[in-house]
């Protein structure tokens, strides 16, 4: 049978009983009783969670053992309570070693709820909330303590700790509601819902349970007391179930969600220091620097995470767009990068009236050269062209290379005119030819290359994909040709009607 199936099943006769207690028991031990069944269902609810615990995921299992903490401080200050219970029948409304564990319960919560140790980061806020949950429960307990060895008698002094009580069930059900909202992953909102759903029935119950107590001697809303595990474990016996599944926070709802969390453990422990100005001012002080010394170093480490992730998020474009526009094989710019740079470089030349020439090589007999020699020989003979002709290129000022697809390349030689064109394009052919890579079925017997070269006259405005389809025009007549050669297509128009940039 699965656990969720028996699970309401065994809670069941547990309540029943608990109410038969409060209403038939005698005055003497209803009480005891009634703490009884409290525990019962309480140490249920704890092996539910350790079970919850040993089945999660590695990252998860922190969080589940946290509340499982929370579940048996908890169940030390009811198990004090029954002692309490059987040796005054009557019972005490707040005992010091009962309220100790209260509080030791609320701080495995509020950690709970600011757990996150996925990243560095993460765990040194973490490390940090930590402390200031520490300080704050730490500094309710002592006022607690202060309150009841003053007058603990008083019902003066028993509505003000019942609001201290209702104070700090607030504050747990709000920080871990807002955990809840600021949560991402599927099975961190898992939890985080079951906390946020406990904490707040832990709040309200006990909070109403506490008033009718103090306004009558009935024992029935003893009956509220083990309504908050029962729920706990009803959801924690539902391991797969994903509760509001339909729920899904914006972005911006999640950021102010973990904006506000830690501001509010800050504003708690501010506080309560200064509720403590009165009594105990080094305490106090204390208490305020903490809060503010703990605020600011949190936002340092934050601000220091976001500032390295933006520098790593730089970096990162700047590699992607370095790779979107070069070439992987030899390193020249890419058909992406080339249409970049010839946009701007013939923007530039008509602007500033210069000449532009552009021309488009071709590695003469590639094909052959793969068929003869293999693939790898050809990517080798590419990345040798290439690099020769960066390398050549890089004398001239003004001049680019770039891989326009397969074994042909495109040469951008701004400010030079026809005469200066060619003859940066003629001392590339010969180098090409200098390299000596053997290339057997060619009339050279080593690799060459062909260029077709077009010129923009200064002063002119030819459009860049005229000029460039013009230089390829001219490769074909520098291979009609015979190959190796440079051919320079015709006069460009000298000018032309003024075109906008």
């Amino acid at each position: 049978m699965k656990v969720q199936s028996w699970t309401p099943k065994f809670y069941a006769p547990l309540l029943l009983g608990h109410l038969g207690v409060l209403l038939f028991a005698g005055e003497g031990s209803v009480l005891a009783w009634s703490y009884v069944c409290v525990l019962a269902m309480l140490a249920f609810t704890a092996l539910l969670c350790w079970r919850r615990m040993r089945l999660g995921v590695s990252h998860n299992r922190p969080l589940w053992g946290l509340l499982l903490g929370a579940l048996l401080a908890q169940g030390a200050a009811f198990a004090l309570l029954l002692v309490d219970a059987l040796q005054n029948p009557h019972g005490t409304l707040v005992a010091f070693d009962p309220t100790f564990y209260f509080c030791v319960g609320s701080f495995a919560l509020i950690a709970a709820a600011a757990y996150n140790p996925l990243t560095p980061m993460r765990r040194w806020t973490t490390a940090i909330d930590g402390v200031l949950a520490c300080a704050i429960v730490g500094l309710f307990y002592l006022m607690l303590r202060r309150l009841l060895v003053a007058d603990a008698t008083s019902p003066a002094t028993a509505r003000y700790v019942i609001w201290l009580f209702d104070a700090m069930g607030l504050f747990v059900a709000l920080f871990a509601t807002l955990r809840f909202v600021a949560a991402r992953r599927a099975d961190e909102r898992r939890f985080h819902f079951v906390l946020a759903a406990f904490a707040c029935l832990d709040a309200v119950l006990p909070a109403i349970h506490n008033r009718f107590s103090l306004l009558s001697d009935s024992c029935l809303p003893e009956w509220l007391l083990g309504l908050p595990f029962v729920a706990l474990g009803v959801m924690l016996s539902r391991r797969n179930t994903v509760w509001l599944r339909g729920y899904q926070p914006s972005r911006r709802t999640r950021q102010v969600a973990a904006s506000l969390a830690p501001l509010m453990l800050s504003l708690a422990l501010c506080l309560l220091g200064f509720a403590q100005l009165g009594r105990d001012r080094p305490l106090a002080m204390g208490a305020l620097i903490l809060a503010v010394a703990a605020y600011g170093v949190r936002t340092t480490v934050l601000l220091g995470y976001h500032q390295a992730v933006e520098e790593e998020l730089r970096n990162l474009r700047r590699d992607l767009h370095h790779k979107s526009v070069r070439d992987e094989l030899t390193g020249l710019l890419n058909r992406a990068g080339l249409r970049q740079v010839l946009r701007r470089a013939w923007q530039v030349a008509v602007r500033a009236r210069r000449p532009f020439a552009i021309a488009v090589v071709d590695v003469d007999h590639f094909k052959t050269f793969n068929d003869t020699y293999g693939h790898l020989a050809g990517d080798d003979c590419l990345s040798l062209v290439a690099h020769a002709l960066r390398a050549e290129a890089g004398i001239q000022p003004g001049v680019v290379v770039a891989r326009y697809g397969g074994e042909e390349f495109v040469v951008l030689l701004s400010g030079l005119d026809r005469p200066g064109a060619e003859a940066v394009m003629e001392r590339l052919r010969a180098h090409i030819e200098s390299l000596q890579i053997r290339h057997l079925n060619t009339g050279q017997g080593v690799v060459t290359i062909s260029a077709g070269l077009a010129v923009m006259a200064a002063g002119a405005s030819l459009a860049s994909e005229k000029l460039l389809r013009a230089a390829d025009d001219a490769l074909y007549e520098a291979k009609r040709g015979g190959r190796n050669q440079v051919y320079c297509a015709g006069a460009m128009p000298a000018a032309a009607p003024a075109v906008k940039a």
